[in-house]
């Protein structure tokens, strides 16, 4: 378990806005949360706003009064449910810097399609990038779906972890990228049996439309 508290804690030192995100998942109001683990609710705020930083001794209070707070009657286990959270999360987020450092330096995936750029990407190429910067878990597999996907990973306790996305997760997704953007962005995962012969690709595909 200690080790499992150590990535929470880690998370929290590296961004403390994800005591918010731990928080909603959990169902645990910032004010029981203060009272738990004994750092005041002004603080709690301004550390969820990224306004102040982590120390850590503030990250292992917030770990341990995020365990305190959680029922755990309807969690098994409220550690593990957080790393699943914060690997869900994290998967997101590389998502995101993927699809940023495409639209902002990539040319050789960039096509032009009615005038509007098109970036496609197979899910080599895809698996790669997110083994190479997602660092919370190891990658060992991506499948993708017509509109999902699937990430197959490891913890560094050996534990498997599966990170769904369905259509309603790319939407989100979707959003997050266009407000880094500022630009309407629409993904499609296409399985290589289904991928339209227009985008070229004869493989698993990720297509993402900026415009």
């Amino acid at each position: 378990m200690y080790k499992k508290l150590d990535i929470i804690e880690h998370a929290i030192l590296l961004n403390p806005k994800y005591i918010k995100i731990f928080r909603n998942k959990l169902k645990i109001t910032q004010s029981k949360l203060a009272e738990e683990s004994g750092v005041s609710q002004s603080h709690l705020s301004m550390l969820e706003k990224g306004k102040r930083k982590a120390t850590k001794s503030h990250a292992a209070a917030i770990t341990l009064g995020l365990l305190k707070c959680s029922n755990i009657w309807d969690k098994e286990n409220p550690i593990l449910y957080l790393l699943d959270v914060l690997s869900l999360t994290k998967l997101e987020s590389t998502i995101v810097k993927f699809v940023k450092e495409l639209v902002e330096n990539d040319t050789l995936h960039k096509k032009y399609i009615e005038g509007y750029p098109v970036f496609i990407v197979d899910k080599d190429s895809f698996t790669e990038y997110i083994k190479k910067n997602l660092k919370v878990v190891n990658i060992e597999k991506v499948e993708f779906f017509r509109g999902r996907l699937n990430v197959k990973a490891i913890y560094s306790d050996n534990r498997d972890v599966h990170i769904y996305l369905d259509c309603s997760d790319i939407r989100r997704l979707e959003n997050k990228i266009s407000n880094v953007l500022e630009k309407k962005t629409t993904i499609q995962i296409f399985p290589k049996e289904e991928m339209p012969p227009i985008y070229s690709i004869k493989k698993d595909g990720i297509v993402i439309h900026c415009w």
